[in-house]
């Protein structure tokens, strides 16, 4: 559980960095947003998958 506050933490804070680059180009804003959202799906997805394995497994 602590694993995915850190993540949603790091997540957020890359996301924020991001935006703040891209602050002049609206378009890219919204790529880099629906990206970083693919990546933060796929990240927590596989954390969840990996814990439920180790949980079944022990």
């Amino acid at each position: 559980m602590i694993a995915k506050i850190i993540v949603t933490l790091v997540w957020a804070a890359c996301l924020i960095l991001l935006n703040r680059a891209l602050v002049d180009i609206t378009w890219a804003q919204y790529v880099a947003t629906f990206v970083m959202a693919g990546i933060y799906s796929l990240v927590l997805s596989k954390m969840t998958s990996t814990g439920s394995r180790i949980q079944h497994e022990g």
